[in-house]
């Protein structure tokens, strides 16, 4: 049984890019029109000092890394804990994580409950965290009126577990759940649980993937 959420539309994620990439983007232009130089000292020093949202604490890329070590693997998992209100989310034969992207910008998690693929975990290196959404598509790779909810882990989290509080979006579209959080977390090296707690109201779920045995990666995600 699929779990949905209340209703309403709201825009895809925006990905935003550091100023140090642009300027490797730009570097190039400057050489193909004429521009030999190299920058000098002073503007190379000042390119590298510049904040960037790409960069993380320890921690948090050290979290990054493991989860790119996934990319490509598909896990089959199960439903480990939920409350009442999630009782209806155990009703499948086959949920799997499939880490289908890994980049040093974003990684993307599709979930695939028997041949329901409208699920994506999607997270992104977004103002010094990283920030999770949640990516929902219909069959025909339209998104889903709830869509791109989610938020961003505070600094700096643990190597093996992130937490990632409903940001302001989420608030305004989902109001009743703006104390939200979800989780990511290795337990060992064997496991993979991902859950979401619902403080107000006392829900909560969780699910866990088995890391010790990869399986065939399913078809690609609705609309992608």
């Amino acid at each position: 049984m699929k779990y949905r959420i209340d209703p309403l539309k709201e825009k895809t994620l925006n990905m935003r890019r550091s100023p140090a990439h642009l300027s490797a983007l730009l570097l190039p232009l400057s050489l193909a029109f004429g521009c030999a130089e190299q920058p000098s000292e002073e503007a190379q020093a000042a390119i590298a000092q510049t904040p960037s949202s790409a960069q993380l604490a320890p921690e948090q890329e050290a979290f990054w890394n493991r989860l790119s070590e996934h990319c490509g693997n598909a896990y089959q998992g199960d439903v480990v804990h939920a409350t009442p209100h999630y009782a209806g989310t155990r009703n499948y034969e086959v949920l799997l994580a499939h880490f289908r992207e890994c980049s040093d910008e974003r990684i993307h998690i599709a979930v695939h409950v028997d041949d329901d693929r409208s699920r994506n975990w999607l997270l992104t290196r977004e103002e010094g965290t990283i920030r999770l959404k949640h990516d929902h598509r219909n069959p025909d790779g339209t998104e889903e009126e709830i869509t791109q909810y989610g938020g961003d882990a505070p600094v700096p989290g643990l190597p093996h577990r992130q937490i990632f509080w409903a940001d302001e979006h989420t608030a305004q579209i989902l109001p009743e759940r703006d104390d939200n959080f979800w989780f990511m977390h290795f337990v060992g090296d064997d496991t993979f649980s991902y859950g979401v707690h619902w403080p107000k109201q006392g829900h909560s779920i969780r699910r866990e993937f088995d890391l010790s045995t990869p399986v065939e990666p399913p078809p690609a995600p609705w609309g992608y």
